[in-house]
């Protein structure tokens, strides 16, 4: 009898004691180092570049690793360290595994104040899902194009990785925590 006790009194505790599970927005920002092509004119790609970049996105509609999430994204990226451009647009997550998604952002982008352009990124990699928080981690790769509206019809493509910001900047966060 006592064991049908125990085992009574631990299932109430796990159904009435559990935290509630929540789909709050989960969101991430990301630094996104990558090789790109330039192009003008019509051509895809005729010179090469550095490219880095700072991505940031909140998902919404998520209740755990497998579901769907759709939301907004902001983006500040340069090419070669001189040609700065920024927007925002949607994204759409989908969860090829549980924990490998692929996501798809199509937005608009400013370039150095001349032309909006189109844009158009992808990412595959690790994705987490927070049950505890909002903020959720990503590591994997991305590849990304944009064609500017105006002249010259600056094409930009990139391809390379993102880095959450979690991994960025935890190294100094440790550091700063070993010496006290």
């Amino acid at each position: 009898m006592a064991p049908r006790l125990v085992l009574a009194g631990s299932v109430a505790c796990c159904v009435f004691l559990a935290p509630r599970a929540r789909a709050d927005p989960q969101g991430h920002v990301a630094w996104r180092p990558a090789l790109c092509g330039i192009g003008n004119d019509g051509a895809v790609w005729q010179r090469t570049r550095l490219c880095n970049g700072i991505t940031g996105d909140m998902l919404f509609l998520r209740h755990r690793n497998r579901d769907f999430g759709f939301g907004p994204y902001l983006e500040v990226t340069t090419a070669g360290f001189w040609d700065l451009r920024w927007g925002g647009g949607a994204t759409l997550l989908v969860p090829l595994t549980e924990n490998f998604p692929l996501t798809v952002s199509l937005g608009v982008v400013e370039h150095e104040l001349r032309a909006p352009a189109l844009s158009v990124s992808t990412f595959f990699g690790a994705r987490s899902y927070n049950f505890e928080g909002t903020y959720n981690w990503s590591l994997g790769v991305f590849a990304s194009a944009a064609r500017d509206l105006g002249e010259p019809r600056t094409t930009l493509i990139s391809a390379g990785f993102e880095i959450d910001g979690f991994f960025v900047v935890a190294p100094f966060l440790f550091a700063v925590s070993a010496l006290r």
